[in-house]
């Protein structure tokens, strides 16, 4: 779901769709179900609102083969993308597994994938929720609904800590309520009992 958006924003830097000193797309002028998508993003906006059709749009530049190079040389999750093009990652034929996505935020975080830099930075920056003396904790979710209801949630990311740096990724589902917000309060439970980030109140 809108954890892939992740890897949308990198392959349009890396093709030069955006670029990190301009990541403007302009809003369409249609009427979306979120008041936050109604206006023109850039890739910090669209990251933090998970605006789908910023990234639907970066994903019409770049055209499916393309999108189907970068999701190979990544090798992300099953690799399918027999979806229809508008929406494959969402609730539709390109899966992930959790540790899958911890895999690939490790090569993110380390830029194994030998992308420019400062893509990688670009990508860092949209997904850094807060920085503080304790560490950066970097993160997206993403709520998988079909027919009305929320049955798919997720929340990854990683903690940059001066000793450590943490990865994670929680996945939840259920008939309802399983929700991107859900598995972040979740996560941010078993982070505080593990000592690892204690949310800043």
């Amino acid at each position: 779901n809108s954890t892939y958006k992740i890897y949308t924003a990198l392959f349009g830097l890396e093709d030069g769709v955006i670029t990190p000193e301009n990541t403007f797309i302009a809003w369409d002028g249609k009427n979306y179900p979120f008041d936050t998508w109604n206006t023109d993003q850039t890739l910090p906006s669209a990251m933090r609102n998970s605006v789908n059709w910023y990234f639907q749009s970066l994903n019409e530049q770049l055209g499916a083969p393309s999108v189907n190079e970068y999701i190979q040389q990544l090798k992300y999750g099953n690799e399918n993308m027999s979806g229809d093009f508008s929406s494959y990652w969402m609730e539709s034929s390109l899966k992930i597994s959790p540790i899958e996505q911890v895999e690939l935020l490790t090569k993110l975080q380390n830029n194994s994938f030998g992308f420019a830099p400062e893509n990688i930075n670009a990508v860092k920056d949209a997904l850094c929720l807060s920085s503080s003396d304790a560490g950066t904790f970097y993160g997206k979710t993403g709520t998988g609904r079909v027919n009305g209801q929320d049955i798919n949630g997720w929340f990854i990311g990683y903690i940059e800590t001066a000793d450590n740096t943490y990865f994670f990724a929680t996945n939840i589902s259920a008939d309802s309520d399983a929700t991107g917000g859900n598995a972040t309060e979740i996560t941010m439970s078993i982070l505080s009992d593990m000592n690892i980030w204690v949310s800043q109140k």
